[in-house]
């Protein structure tokens, strides 16, 4: 395990597996840093892995002090890519992303990046609906992570209730539970930030983006948002996928970063 200390004075820390090129993995909502486990193996072959716990759960703190903001996120990817070094490779997903492309727009150095649908809101709407935002939060106040996640599954990721029940049975479930406190915060930030051109322009990091053919609108539109005010991004199809291909194509998955990752910057 290693950790930083961002400029807040939390303490971020990390997992590290595998050799090869530093690799900087960040997660999205309600997961931790096993949300990479169909992938890890696979991907440690090639890089040696930094498994980031992003704030709030696992090995990272909550707010040393004040209150949360998406700002205190890029902090702390810039301190932990400080600590890895400035070759290192991101791998990001979802809100994970967006946490990324904030670090990069504010001058973190990496070597290269991608970036698997970030999730933020568009002119054209919110990514994470009001109503279901409103529905997490009364959730949470009373007391009950895993209907706050039900909600977030299915009327943000448009999950049908056959794949959450699933979801429910697999390993993983009990850490996303521990991490729905983080929820609603989360989705408030997302939901306020733009990835305008006037802040993503001067991204120096080489930048792909992945999308899946079956995700959602609200990501979707992110997606392409944050592609279109990066000049020089690419942008790369995941036919038949939605917005986790790790879990359902862990192959597929691994070879999609190393096409752009395991390269020579």
């Amino acid at each position: 395990m290693r950790h930083a200390v961002s400029a807040d004075g939390t303490r971020i820390g990390w997992d590290v597996a595998g050799a090869g090129p530093p690799l900087v993995l960040l997660h999205g909502s309600v997961a931790d840093r096993a949300r990479w486990a169909a992938v890890r193996d696979g991907l440690a072959r090639r890089f040696t892995l930094h498994l980031v716990d992003r704030r709030g759960r696992g090995l990272s703190a909550a707010e040393a002090t004040g209150t949360y903001a998406l700002a205190r996120e890029a902090d702390d990817v810039a301190a932990v890519l400080r600590a890895v070094g400035p070759d290192a490779l991101v791998l990001a997903h979802s809100y994970g992303g967006t946490c990324a492309l904030e670090a990069a727009a504010r001058g973190a150095a990496m070597a290269r990046l991608l970036v698997y649908e970030p999730a933020f809101g568009t002119d054209e709407g919110p990514v994470f609906p009001l109503a279901a935002l409103a529905d997490v939060e009364a959730a949470l106040a009373r007391g009950q992570p895993e209907a706050a996640l039900e909600t977030f599954f299915a009327d943000v990721l448009l999950l049908d209730a056959a794949e959450i029940a699933a979801m429910r049975g697999t390993p993983g479930w009990p850490a996303r539970v521990a991490c729905a406190p983080t929820l609603a915060r989360e989705a408030r930030a997302a939901n306020a930030y733009r990835a305008g051109a006037a802040r993503l322009a001067a991204v120096a990091a080489p930048a792909r983006f992945l999308l899946g053919t079956e995700t959602t609108p609200a990501l979707t539109r992110s997606t392409r948002a944050a592609h279109a005010a990066m000049p020089g991004s690419e942008l790369r199809m995941l036919p038949g996928h939605g917005h986790a291909a790790m879990d359902a194509d862990p192959a597929l998955f691994v070879a999609e970063v190393e096409d752009w990752l395991a390269v020579s910057p």
